[in-house]
This record gives C-alpha cells, sequence and structure tokens, in this order.
C-alpha cells in the first residue's frame, strides 16, 4: 500500500462530488477530520489455516463488540504466513471504515495465534501478536442468555505485569480500546450490565495445561456447569518468569449498586473465558502515537435564543424589525388612485 499522508488524501478528495447528502457528510468528515472520535469499528478475519475452536473464539469476541463490526468468517486462502500479511489486512480495514482488526490463524510451529491491531490516519499504528492457551465458549456459561448485546462494559485491567515497560503499557492500552466498546457521553446504572476483568499474572506449571488429559487452572472449575469444558492447547509451553493474560467476563446486577463497602458482591460469570500470552509486538512510533492521543482544543458554539431547530434538522430563527409605517409604505399606485385625490382635494 502506498503511503500517503492526510494533505493527500485531502486533496485526492476534493474532486470527487458525493452523490448523496450522507455522502456529503462522509467526505466533508474526510475533509476537516474529527475532532471528537467516534466508536471504532472492528473487522474480524480468518487466515488461511485455523481451528474449530479458534473459529469459536473469534465469533465469541465478535459477540462481544457487536455492532460495531465488520465480520469475514471464511477462510481467506492469499493470507498465507498472516503476520507478513499486514498491508493486506489494512487495505481491507480501510475498504470496510475500520480502525481496529482481529485475525485468527493456526500452524504447526505457530499454533493457536490471533492478532489485535489498530489504524491511524489509514496506516498501520500498532498491533500485536497473542498464543491462545485455553478457551471456553460463551454458550457454556448458563448466564450468559441473560446479557444484553451491544452494551458497554466495565473494564478492569490489573496485575504488575501491564507496568513493566513500554510494551506492556501498550498492552494494556489496545486491550482497554479493544473491549471499552462504543463510546458514550453519560452512563446509568441500568446501562451497565458487563463488568471485565483482565488479569495479569506470573505464569506457573499449574496454570497451563499441555494435554487434555492434565489439570488445567486453578480456577477453571469455579462454576460447576462449565467444568471439564475447557479447550486448551499443545504445543504453547510457557518459561519461566513468563505472564498470562486472563479474561473473565461477569454479570452486573442491580443489587450491586446498593451494597456498602464493607460487603462483598458476588459475581456471576457469563464468558467468554480465555487465557492468553504475548508472542510478538510492533508498537507504535512516540510521534505518531501522541498525535493519535492529542485532544484537539474546539471553540464551543454559541447557543442563540433566537435559533430553534425543528423535527426535522432545520433551523428556525426570530428576527425582529421595526415597527412598519404604513403611510410611507411603497405600493404600486395607479393614475385612477392619483385622480381620486385631486378631486376630493377640489371639492375641499
Amino acid at each position: 500500500m502506498e503511503e500517503e499522508n492526510k494533505e493527500e488524501i485531502t486533496e485526492r478528495l476534493q474532486d470527487v462530488k458525493a452523490k448523496t447528502r450522507k455522502g456529503n457528510i462522509i467526505l466533508k468528515k474526510r475533509e476537516e477530520g474529527e475532532h471528537q472520535e467516534s466508536s471504532k469499528n472492528c473487522l474480524f478475519i480468518c487466515g488461511n489455516r485455523r481451528t474449530d475452536t479458534l473459529k469459536n473464539f473469534m465469533q465469541d469476541i465478535y459477540m462481544l463488540q457487536k455492532p460495531f463490526t465488520c465480520y469475514m468468517p471464511k477462510i481467506h486462502q492469499n493470507l498465507v504466513n498472516i503476520e507478513d500479511k499486514i498491508e493486506t489486512i489494512v487495505d481491507i480495514c480501510i475498504h470496510n471504515s475500520c480502525s481496529l482488526f482481529f485475525t485468527i490463524s493456526s500452524t504447526k510451529k505457530k499454533p493457536s495465534r490471533f492478532i489485535i491491531g489498530r489504524l491511524y490516519n489509514n496506516k498501520i499504528l500498532d498491533y500485536y501478536i497473542f498464543s491462545l492457551l485455553s478457551f471456553i465458549p460463551m454458550n457454556m456459561f448458563p448466564l450468559s442468555k441473560e446479557i444484553l448485546l451491544g452494551t458497554k462494559p466495565i473494564v478492569l485491567i490489573q496485575g504488575s505485569y501491564f507496568e513493566q515497560n513500554e510494551v506492556t503499557k501498550y498492552i494494556r492500552n489496545v486491550l482497554f480500546d479493544m473491549f471499552k466498546h462504543k463510546n458514550v457521553e453519560t452512563l446509568t446504572k441500568e446501562s451497565i450490565q458487563r463488568l471485565v476483568v483482565i488479569t495479569a499474572y506470573e505464569a506457573r506449571v499449574s496454570t497451563v495445561m499441555r494435554g487434555n488429559g492434565e489439570k488445567g487452572s486453578s480456577d477453571a472449575g469455579q462454576n460447576g456447569e462449565v467444568n471439564g469444558h475447557e479447550n486448551n492447547f499443545r504445543g504453547n509451553s510457557l518459561g519461566k518468569g513468563s505472564y498470562v493474560m486472563s479474561f473473565r467476563q461477569y454479570l452486573v446486577k442491580k443489587e450491586m449498586f446498593k451494597l456498602t463497602e464493607k460487603e462483598i458482591p458476588t459475581l456471576d460469570e457469563i464468558g467468554p473465558r480465555f487465557e492468553f500470552t504475548l508472542e510478538d509486538s510492533k508498537i507504535p512510533e512516540y510521534a505518531l502515537f501522541q498525535e493519535a492521543i492529542k485532544k484537539v482544543d474546539v471553540e464551543k458554539k454559541v447557543k442563540s435564543n433566537k435559533v430553534k431547530v425543528d423535527e426535522f434538522g432545520h433551523n428556525i430563527k426570530r428576527v425582529y424589525v421595526q415597527k412598519q409605517n404604513f403611510r410611507k409604505l411603497h405600493t404600486k399606485h395607479s393614475k385612477l388612485m392619483k385622480k381620486s385625490k385631486k378631486l376630493s382635494g377640489g371639492d375641499g
């Protein structure tokens, strides 16, 4: 993909004329840019090879991100060695107006891989390659049906691992960017239904299952309903000092907001549940990242009491004028009127 800066894109789009009103708004946003970031769309795409578990894993993440998604579950034969095809994925993201992408792939040397990446100004900002260690699908949790899809969750990312270096700090940032869902200005207690908890901890021998016959993580059987359904992957051996990240999602009930500080709420897990670790990454350039997170000071429009907006979005203005003098008001006079005035004057 040829690298284009913002000025070149603007010059190229100036000659393009939209055919509809919505097209005019889109072109205007592209030229002027957006001062306030809108909710990000995420592209979900598969590589040339995958497993059924990875397919179900991507489908569960897709369900969490709806409706800000572009879902491509079919196998793409041209995405061989997907780590070297990032530029192709960027082109697909630009075509579908997505600034986030989530891809899956699995090979013998690199099994159970998924990539999370971000775009800025139609260029790749950063991406992170993770290895999936264990996964329990959402349909194994009985309470998962009670949640309303499309709701904004509370995201909690915890662990000293995310403060170790620049890479881990960017990992925390991209995970929050991925799972925060839509951007909203205000929240109500009734709208909060999900709690997403991402925890990083140092790997131990008992935390990763090497085979289907060995024991898994110590919290794998917290809910009796899902015990025995955990999918674990061979070949994901972790060295000493490695860190594992776990994803948990819980149901938030209305009664939790009435509890005091001393009372501990009971959390019901709704899935999905999975554990993963970092394999490789491409962190963003410092200057580019600072430009991406920069907040522009926009002058607030002064509200006028004389202007109102109707149901159709039209501005209705009240204009005050002086009282008209009808004697000085210019009208089209006819000759008959002049004659009648002369006659009336002669009679007097």
